[in-house]
């Protein structure tokens, strides 16, 4: 799993350069890169992992981007029924970097207009101990406080997309102050198996946005890992395996 995870970083980080059939062939047969392959490599680690020979200080950072990376694999491969996956961000290059975690579109199968629906998500990790509500509630509170501000900066940064989706991005901003039923919210965190609560976990997400009151407005997701701190530790060193 660390390594399907791995992957698909190194992947998308590498964009349609060579870093990442430099990286996956030297990973996968324990073959060294030149000084100048391994500047390639390491140029699409080092902003979130580090390297072997400079780790990263922000503890926080790596569970929190592979926390974003589990989320961003299971809604690519999910296949709820009476919908599909219209248009799903990729993580952020940098865990830093200003703006909402999460955001997908989804195109109803089967209906008429084939409407379109979008959700702002929120990704935490939560690596201690007891329970997750309060990381749960704090990602609710960051979706009031800062949603709007999130979906104008997907507004701006999609603004050439075709189509429907193009359309739809234009109007992101209006249809979340709207409460229209088309747009919604998520919560989803990452978490150890030990810390997976007994009952439902995202009961005081409503609170916090009390105008999303549709049906199917409001998704939750809690994705449990062994231990995920060593779990992330793992795609970390997956990722160093070829420098």
């Amino acid at each position: 799993m660390a390594w399907i995870v791995a992957d698909a970083i190194m992947r998308h980080r590498s964009g349609r350069s060579t870093a990442y059939d430099l990286w996956r062939s030297a990973a996968t047969t324990s073959t060294s890169l030149t000084a100048a392959e391994a500047r390639r490599v390491s140029v699409c680690v080092q902003p979130v992992f580090g390297l072997p020979t400079r780790p990263t200080n922000a503890e926080d950072h790596v569970p929190g981007h592979v926390g974003e990376w589990l989320w961003y694999l299971f809604l690519h491969e999910e296949e709820p029924q009476g919908r599909e996956v219209a248009f799903l961000e990729p993580p952020s290059w940098s865990v830093t970097e200003g703006g909402g975690d999460g955001f997908v579109v989804h195109r109803l199968t089967g209906a008429p207009d084939t409407s379109l629906l979008f959700r702002l998500w929120e990704i935490k990790k939560f690596t201690g101990a007891g329970s997750v509500s309060g990381t749960i509630s704090k990602a609710a509170d960051q979706l009031k406080e800062r949603g709007l501000e999130y979906l104008a900066k997907l507004c701006s940064a999609h603004a050439n997309e075709p189509g429907d989706i193009g359309e739809l991005m234009s109007q992101l901003v209006e249809l979340w102050i709207q409460a229209d039923p088309s747009g919604g919210a998520g919560v989803s965190v990452s978490t150890n198996t030990a810390s997976l609560p007994k009952r439902s976990a995202f009961t005081q997400v409503p609170g916090y946005l009390p105008d999303l009151r549709h049906p199917g407005q409001l998704e939750g997701l809690i994705v449990a890992v062994g231990d995920f701190t060593k779990f992330a530790d793992q795609v970390k060193e997956l990722l160093w395996s070829a420098l």
